[in-house]
């Protein structure tokens, strides 16, 4: 079974994408980057001229870490030559003490003459502070309408790129099954939001889980994308 690949926004300043003001009061909020691109060809990260993972491509299900940086607004860049176009942009604002996390996908869409592409996507996860307590959300990014799998045995149909949100308790076993598959199984040890996404290996071509744990993060669908704002590489 495929490890889960965790993000638990934790305090911890792990690297500051810009120097702080104050080493005794440091003013910083948390990014995660998840990369759940499933291209074969190489992804490539840009956070505000900084190259994630040291320049090199990211894998799927590849993350930035918890990165500490400084309150304002940034921009990002994703590549991958894959894609049409091969480069996208997106912005985000950080906030003081505040977590964002930034989900990398791709999408399959036909062109006007009819024939199939790949576009990259992404969706911010911001803080919310309307709910509260152990919940469970599961996204499905596979390129597929509906994925059918059992919740801790419960048959469950994921629309794709909606989330389907399921009841837990704190010190409940939750177990994800695909297609007779046990893609993930864990225990509601705190009282945070769970955010699970299913996305294709590329390399195996299997179904797998990446898992965002965090008390306030929350997941909307994406509105649809407009290629007119995309931006093509060079």
């Amino acid at each position: 079974m495929k490890s889960i690949l965790v993000f638990v926004a934790l305090p911890i300043l792990t690297l500051p994408l810009q120097a702080q003001d104050s080493v005794e009061s440091p003013q910083a909020g948390f990014l995660n980057l998840v990369n759940l691109i499933t291209l074969k060809s190489p992804t490539f990260v840009d956070l505000a001229g900084f190259k994630l993972n040291g320049g090199e491509a990211m894998a799927p299900g590849d993350t930035s870490g918890v990165l500490a940086i400084k309150p304002e607004t940034y921009s990002f860049t994703l590549s991958n030559t894959g894609a049409k176009p091969e480069t996208i942009t997106g912005s985000f604002t950080m906030e003081q003490g505040k977590t964002v996390a930034i989900i990398c996908y791709d999408e399959v869409k036909e062109n006007r003459e009819g024939k199939r592409e790949v576009k990259l996507r992404y969706n911010l996860l911001i803080e919310s502070d309307e709910q509260t307590g152990p919940r469970l959300s599961i996204v499905s990014l596979l390129n597929v309408p509906l994925v059918g799998i059992e919740v801790s045995g419960v048959p469950v149909t994921l629309t794709e790129r909606l989330a389907h949100q399921a009841k837990v308790s704190l010190n409940e076993e939750v177990s994800i099954v695909h297609k007779g598959r046990t893609l993930a199984g864990f225990e509601v040890t705190k009282p945070v939001h769970t955010i699970l996404f299913l996305f294709e290996n590329p390399e195996s071509g299997e179904v797998e889980i990446s898992m965002i744990q965090n008390e306030k993060l929350e997941y909307h669908p994406p509105l649809d994308a407009e290629d007119e704002g995309e931006e093509e590489e060079n």
